[in-house]
């Protein structure tokens, strides 16, 4: 295993999706952190300096469009490849997230594999 394992954040406010995710990222050799709200993956990013985050669309309090746009503006964050992910799979959010910045946009449900590769692809790394 890797000695300093790559670093993602994600943030969405439904438990089972953050264990989803948390197990999804660790089985593929990630270290994670996780937090509920836009807010909170903010401080986070600006704290941790992820290497990705994942954003989930809707979320209490600042939402993930919300969370990116204000990532992209901070110079110690705007560099970090975002995933976006929403159970909103309208053209107009995947449209939006991409304006705002995000590398991918995910609809809900998806395959954990299919994550995993688009994390890989932006991460420039080889499947493992």
């Amino acid at each position: 295993m890797n000695a300093n394992p790559v670093k993602i954040l994600i943030a969405d406010d439904e438990v089972y999706m953050v264990r989803l995710l948390e197990l999804t990222f660790k089985k593929g050799g990630y270290e994670v952190i996780s937090c509920r709200d836009g807010q909170e993956a903010l401080a986070l990013a600006a704290s941790a300096l992820p290497q990705l985050i994942v954003l989930d669309v809707i979320m209490p309090g600042l939402d993930g469009l919300g969370a990116l746009r204000q990532l992209k503006e901070n110079p110690a964050t705007k560099n970090i490849p975002v995933v976006v992910l929403s159970a909103k799979g309208h053209a107009l959010t995947k449209v939006e997230a991409e304006l705002a910045g995000a590398a991918v946009f995910l609809a809900k449900p998806f395959s954990p594999n299919q994550l995993l590769g688009e994390v890989r692809k932006i991460l420039g790394q080889a499947s493992a």
